[in-house]
């Protein structure tokens, strides 16, 4: 079947990828891995899976068994999809569709690899990144019951450290996805206007990503009216824009599976000055991280300066940190001030150190708790990089508070 026009990475990629997991095989002793892409969370959850089998976007499984020697399979939901997924990618020729439940699918993969008594990793269990994991309590618990010789270990974050650090193939698809962002941002800047209903701009926004090669599902957050809450939590409504509106939104867009992280507030027209003031906090902060970031630096001094410049300014914190970005969301490394705690365990992991190919989204969501009891604010994020001379932007569009004409 001839190839379809799709983003593709080298096979040289997929060489380096799999010979860097298999190392870790070898090293825990662990003779296959099952990673269960299950599309979740705007498709975060397959990251994992897709890494090694680049099958995945618009909501599609990808549960994949891959032996430390051998060929890898790839399980999909059906049948009718097989023709796709082969025309779609050349890294894996193994493609099955499921039969009968997941499980069972993955136990006769394990049985013909004559490993259903060997040690077999698996993904989707409760880890340092995720709490709670994303295995359907029925799939962990067939399996086990199927293959009962086999000794089933949580993989945890094997795969999110070797995830952490970018390949030149995969900065050049960020770069992609960080255009995408820029050409969504100013699609806003020239369609908001009183008249137009909130969900009309939204989806202009929208289009004009998958018209230029995005792809779906993709995180878009949005927020509207005359004093949204400082973070856009929310989905966009029939309501018609007005004069004096704010628009705070919060984009993810994605290319071939991977997606950078942007965040920018709009007025339709001039704004009470008290959100110019909160928004240059916002740029003070920005700048602040990036000063503080490069190869080699502590990751927790970076934020802490962060921290500083914002409570100078007498600001309110409701999102501000790191988190890595790349075929999903909240990857390593991760140090966010709202959800410090949390984050402990991710910067133990790691080390509190950045490194060339660390690519992370840097979000500044702030409020002035002296301004409407701090019950709205302004918004600002952007992607980052590290590489061997600094930190840089991977966005290009324009920093400043966008006040739109009316």
């Amino acid at each position: 079947m001839q190839q379809l026009n799709l983003p593709r990475l080298p096979l040289s990629e997929r060489d380096r990828r799999w010979a860097a997991v298999r190392a870790q095989m070898d090293a825990r002793r662990l003779d296959c891995l099952v990673l269960f892409g299950w599309p979740l969370c705007w498709d975060f959850n397959t990251a994992n899976a897709r890494y090694l089998c680049p099958i995945g976007g618009n909501n599609a499984f990808n549960i994949f068994v891959f032996p430390r020697e051998g060929e890898p399979t790839c399980y999909v939901y059906s049948s009718v999809m097989l023709p796709y997924w082969h025309a779609s990618q050349d890294w894996v020729t193994d493609i099955r569709a499921r039969k009968g439940s997941w499980a069972k699918s993955v136990a006769e993969r394990l049985k013909e690899l004559k490993l259903d008594s060997g040690r077999v990793g698996c993904d989707g269990l409760a880890g340092a990144l995720d709490p709670d994991g994303w295995i359907p309590y029925s799939t962990y618990k067939e399996l086990g019951e199927l293959v009962s010789g086999a000794t089933f270990q949580n993989l945890g974050d094997m795969l999110e450290v070797i995830r952490c650090i970018k390949s030149a193939d995969e900065l050049a698809f960020m770069r992609r996805a960080a255009r995408l962002g820029d050409m969504m941002l100013l699609e806003c800047a020239e369609s908001a206007r009183p008249g137009q209903r909130e969900c009309e701009v939204y989806a202009r926004m929208q289009q004009t990503m998958v018209a230029n090669g995005g792809e779906e599902p993709t995180l878009f957050l949005w927020g509207a009216g005359a004093s949204p809450q400082p973070h856009p939590f929310h989905v966009p409504t029939m309501r018609k824009l007005e004069r004096g509106d704010l628009i705070t939104c919060e984009l993810h867009p994605k290319y071939a599976g991977y997606s950078t992280h942007v965040e920018r507030t709009f007025c339709l027209g001039d704004p009470p000055g008290e959100y110019l003031d909160i928004y240059a906090g916002c740029l003070e902060a920005y700048e602040t991280g990036l000063k503080n970031f490069g190869p080699g630096k502590p990751i927790s001094v970076a934020m802490e300066a962060v921290k500083q410049a914002i409570e100078a300014r007498g600001l309110g914190m409701c999102e501000t940190g790191i988190h890595g970005h790349g075929l999903g969301s909240l990857e390593y490394p991760r140090y966010r001030h709202h959800a410090i705690q949390a984050d402990q365990a991710a910067l133990a992991t790691l080390g509190d150190q950045f490194r060339p190919g660390m690519v992370f989204a840097f979000n500044i969501d702030l409020f002035n708790p002296k301004f409407r009891n701090g019950e709205t604010g302004c918004v600002f994020a952007e992607t980052v990089v590290i590489t061997d001379e600094g930190a840089h932007r991977m966005h290009e569009f324009n920093l400043n508070f966008q006040s739109l004409p009316v």
